[in-house]
């Protein structure tokens, strides 16, 4: 006798399967900013992502959760943004300056 699969089976495959493709561009797309990352570093003759994370780190220890490079918040130019995580497990965000390695701001969420 063969057996069929079974509708429920079969549906869990299939949702297993989407959520692994919606996943794949998020992954691409990290990639991606880190390649932008890069060349802006270079054409503009700011800090690397590696100078900020020691930066953050000094200022607040524990482990980098995110590192993004940006300009939308910031009127003078490029800033990094840096979050870390404490031993606490409690996030705080490094805003530091891309041209001069400065830290604009520390700010620790306590919830």
């Amino acid at each position: 006798m063969i057996r069929r699969p079974t509708p429920t089976l079969s549906a869990l495959a299939l949702i297993l399967l989407a959520a692994t493709a919606m996943a794949l561009p998020k992954i691409s797309h990290a990639d991606d900013d880190r390649g932008r990352d890069s060349e802006i570093v270079q054409a503009f003759g700011l800090i690397s992502a590696e100078k900020a994370r020691e930066i953050a780190l000094k200022e607040a220890p524990g482990v980098v959760t995110e590192l993004e490079l940006d300009d939308r918040d910031y009127a003078k130019g490029w800033k990094w943004e840096v979050e870390v995580a404490n031993a606490d497990g409690r996030e705080v965000e490094v805003d530091i300056d891309a041209k001069t390695g400065k830290v604009l701001k520390v700010d620790k969420d306590w919830f």
